[in-house]
Order: structure tokens, then C-alpha cells, then sequence
């Protein structure tokens, strides 16, 4: 077995959807660069368990999950009930995801929201993502496992009418967001992973944030993804991100309470 998949065991899902060539090609080459990445990450990012951010009774709360094992490239079950518990205990009024995917997460935290909050999803409209250059991987990623797993972007709340999300279509490094015509209780960022539309992406993220507001990015400390990583190192110098202990999930909390 290569030396990759023996150090980052969670590649090996990938295996088989994947040929291993194109791992090596696209993951292997940069695995050195990533861990000078999350080597500086880790001085700045501390690892944490959802208590140390956020008040005892968020990890006593119940949670809502339907239709929620996904695929490749949507979370894990742990990162999903992680983020659920969040939303359930925010009582979030308004909701931004950016990176719809096929929507499984768009729809667990809708599920996990009061009745009257809004969810807002946002990606690439089909014509835009034909026009976007993508690595190989990426590619496999974005579009042939969705021909693969028979999914489209959203499916998984489409046809849903008893709650609220609303589909938008952009890209998120370029939308208008005061479209969105106020402040987001929780953003989700899950889209581009490059470290140029990443920063983009979080600089909008805060930009919108409520007082109380929370951000959740996912694929920090992921190998497949180094710039996630070397992106959140560089805002955690001015601002309190952590990571969520065995997940690949870091958030921020405008009112932590550590």
C-alpha cells in the first residue's frame, strides 16, 4: 500500500471511487506542504471538545436526522451531529450555507432549526460550474460522483415544503449578499477550497456575521484540501477559531466562553 493512504487512513474511502494514481498525483504531491500548514494551524487553532466553546446544555440537546448518510464530499456522521447540536442550541433566525453540494447538510440543519428560520444554500448555477476549471480530482468530485451516487445540487430537500431553504445560484466569491438583506446567525463554508476564494469566502463569511453569529468551515486539517488549512491559520492570528475534536470542522463563536 502507498505511503499515503498509510498515513492518512481516511483516504482510503476515496480508493475506491478514486484511481490511486490520481491521488498520488493531486493529494501525494502536496502532503508536505499541507502538514507545514497545519503545523502552524495547530499553534493557532486549538483543538477542542463543543463544550469548551459553548455553554454544558448544547451537547445535552436532541437532534433531528433524516436521510443523512451522504457520500463522498459531505460530512461525516460525527461533523453532522456537531453542527446539528450547534443549530439546535443557536436557534439560528437566518442560515447561509455556501457550497450547496447535494444538500444533505443544508437539510439537516434546517430540520434542526426553529420552524420560522430561513436557510439559505448557495452554488454554482449548472452553467457555471461547466465554465469553472477544475483539477481532476476536483472534477471527479463536483461532477462524476454526482452521475455516480445520482445526485444533483439540492436534491436532498427538493420537494421539501415543510421548511424553509432557499436556493441560490452564484458564485460565493462574487455574490451580492446584501441581497440577502441582513445579518446570518450561523454560515456554513463549505465551497470553493482554493486558499484565494477560501479567504474570499471567509472575509464575506465575517462580514455578515449577527452578534451572536457562528461559523463553521469544513475540511480544516484535511489533506486533500491543504489551503483550507493555511487559510484558517492565517484569520486565527486576529480572530478565536477552533477545531472540533475528531472532525474537520473548525468554528468561530462571536460569543465564546472561554
Amino acid at each position: 500500500m502507498s505511503q499515503i493512504f498509510i498515513k492518512y487512513p481516511q483516504l482510503s474511502n476515496l480508493r475506491a471511487l478514486v484511481p490511486d494514481a490520481l491521488i498520488e498525483e493531486e493529494i501525494g504531491s502536496r502532503a508536505d506542504e499541507f502538514e507545514r500548514y497545519l503545523a502552524e494551524a495547530k499553534t493557532l487553532i486549538p483543538t477542542v471538545n463543543l463544550n469548551k466553546i459553548f455553554p454544558q446544555e448544547l451537547e445535552k440537546e436532541s437532534i433531528r436526522l433524516e436521510n443523512f448518510l451522504g457520500h463522498w464530499g459531505n460530512v461525516s456522521i460525527e461533523e453532522l451531529c456537531k453542527i446539528c447540536l450547534i443549530v439546535k442550541w443557536l436557534k439560528p433566525s437566518r442560515i447561509l450555507e455556501m457550497g450547496t453540494y447535494n444538500g444533505m447538510t443544508t437539510l439537516q440543519m434546517a430540520l434542526n432549526a426553529p420552524p420560522e428560520c430561513l436557510t439559505y444554500t448557495l452554488d454554482l448555477s449548472a452553467k457555471q460550474a461547466a465554465e469553472v476549471k477544475l483539477g481532476n480530482l476536483d472534477d471527479l468530485v463536483a461532477n462524476h460522483f454526482k452521475e455516480k451516487f445520482q445526485t444533483t445540487t439540492g436534491c436532498y430537500f427538493k420537494r421539501r415544503h415543510d421548511i424553509s431553504i432557499k436556493q441560490l445560484w452564484g458564485d460565493t466569491a462574487t455574490f451580492d449578499y446584501t441581497a440577502l438583506d441582513g445579518p446570518m446567525d450561523l454560515v456554513f463554508v463549505d465551497a470553493a477550497h482554493d486558499y484565494t476564494n477560501k479567504k474570499i469566502d471567509c472575509e464575506n463569511a465575517f462580514g455578515m456575521l449577527s452578534k451572536r453569529g457562528v461559523i463553521i468551515w469544513h475540511d480544516y486539517a484535511q489533506v486533500a484540501n491543504p489551503d483550507v488549512t493555511k487559510c484558517l491559520a492565517e484569520f486565527a492570528k486576529t480572530r478565536r477559531i477552533f477545531h472540533l475534536r475528531n472532525t474537520n470542522l473548525a468554528v468561530f463563536f462571536s460569543n465564546c466562553i472561554e
